[in-house]
């Protein structure tokens, strides 16, 4: 947002004041009001830097506790994902962060269908895998189970691997929702998925290879 530029009146007369202000209050006191998120780079509306985006010792210390939580909840997922026996057969790969995973399955002759190319239940189960694994990184007490998940495929492909992307996206009443893009190995979509998710009454536990 560009500098509101007035001229002000001081005892000394008129002169040029450069007046940023808050766009939101239309106030030029000097304090920042809190109204408006700061941007990635911790600037607000006005375009300076946010004051209620500095942080102090305090609060970073707690955020950097929470991002090792997340980042170890995150590694027991991977293990316990890599460690079920149904996936012992595709060998995929995995990498999970806070409210996004990916999923990749190498191309092996074992997975082609008739016409030479992955089988499209491979790439339905990544991106249902994915979401899964998104929406499980925020949801730290219980495995998720899939409500319904819609898939659109438009390709395929017979070499490289296949990578399915996923986010999670909101809620919807208890249902947690997430989308999936499946792509080839040259970035090349050839899917897309979004579905619902529900917290399922299994406990994540080393009984289930979570830990």
């Amino acid at each position: 947002m560009g500098t509101d530029k007035r001229r002000v009146k001081t005892k000394r007369g008129h002169r040029e004041y450069t007046c940023l202000g808050c766009p939101l209050t239309r106030n030029r006191t000097a304090w920042c009001f809190r109204l408006c998120t700061p941007n990635a780079e911790g600037n607000g509306r006005c375009g300076r830097v946010a004051p209620h985006s500095l942080k102090g010792k305090t609060q970073l210390s707690i955020e950097r506790h929470s991002r090792k939580l997340v980042e170890a909840h995150c590694d027991k997922l991977a293990r316990m994902y890599l460690a079920a026996p149904c996936n012992e057969y595709c060998d995929p790969g995995v990498r999970i962060a806070e409210r996004e995973a990916e999923v990749v399955i190498p191309a092996q002759d074992k997975l082609f269908d008739a016409a030479g190319a992955i089988h499209a239940s491979v790439g339905f189960g990544a991106m249902t895998d994915s979401a899964a694994l998104a929406v499980n990184s925020i949801v730290e007490k219980h495995l998720v189970a899939v409500v319904n998940f819609d898939v659109h495929l438009t390709g395929s492909t017979s070499t490289g691997e296949l990578i399915a992307r996923s986010r999670f996206v909101g809620m919807s009443g208890n249902h947690y929702l997430a989308e999936s893009v499946l792509t080839d190995g040259e970035g090349r979509e050839i899917g897309r998925g979004n579905g619902a998710f529900m917290e399922s009454g299994i406990s994540l536990s080393p009984d289930v290879g979570y830990g």
